[in-house]
């Protein structure tokens, strides 16, 4: 991993951390949500297809937050780069919400660590009307420990523009490991902690996340970068 690689994931890293425990001062409250999802991903060589069922809990897991569909498609470009559109489809208790997106991700390899930079411009339309962007840059540094255990360490935020807020929405980092079961099946979980603003109020979360992969295919060029939904 080359020194600018380094410089840029512990600046990140200690840019956020730091900004987390300076809003931690404004945000005495906690709350324990949870996400589950289940993703079916094949493709053949440039091109990575994935779709995915996810469903996230809050208010200490007693409410449902939303659930969602999300389609995306990786053109690998090269081993270095690769161009991500997507498109979500959001169930929420008031609100339904379709998002498209396009992003892009860096990632540099080495014998068993992956770095990746995801920086993603996404549009948020509900059926009521309201229309929003958001800009969410996320890091992954993923060691490859052996053939069954990848961890992670990951950090990053979303900032969001609506017509009546705009600002710092997610700001989180956490840990993560994934099981590889076989060539198919990988199970991945994940806790991130940070601080989420609704618009009035700054406030901690604790989100343990749980995703099952299934790979129907793996006949790819290059090596996807290997990241999840933050």
């Amino acid at each position: 991993m080359t020194g600018i690689i380094k410089f840029r994931l512990l600046f990140l890293m200690f840019l956020l951390i730091s900004f987390v425990q300076a809003l931690a001062q404004e945000a005495p409250t906690w709350d324990n949500q949870l996400y589950l999802g289940n993703k079916v991903a094949f493709g053949k060589n440039k091109w990575k297809y994935s779709g995915e069922l996810q469903m996230r809990l809050e208010d200490n897991f007693q409410s449902l937050d939303n659930w969602y569909l999300e389609f995306v498609s990786n053109y690998l470009i090269s081993e270095s780069f690769e161009i991500v559109p997507d498109f979500r489809f959001t169930v929420k208790p008031d609100k339904l919400e379709v998002r498209p997106g396009l992003g892009v991700l860096y990632k540099k390899m080495t014998e068993n660590i992956q770095f990746v930079n995801q920086v993603k411009w996404q549009i948020d339309i509900s059926n009521h009307g309201d229309v929003g962007n958001a800009l969410r840059e996320v890091i992954f540094l993923n060691h490859v420990c052996s053939d069954k255990i990848i961890t992670t360490l990951v950090a990053g935020f979303i900032y969001r523009w609506w017509p009546y807020w705009n600002g710092f929405q997610y700001i989180r980092v956490g840990p993560g490991i994934s099981f590889v079961f076989d060539e198919k099946h990988i199970l991945n979980f994940s806790y991130f902690v940070g601080v989420e603003n609704n618009t009035t109020e700054w406030m901690w979360a604790g989100i343990p996340m749980l995703q099952l992969v299934i790979n129907i295919s793996k006949k790819y060029k290059y090596t996807p970068a290997y990241y999840f939904d933050f």
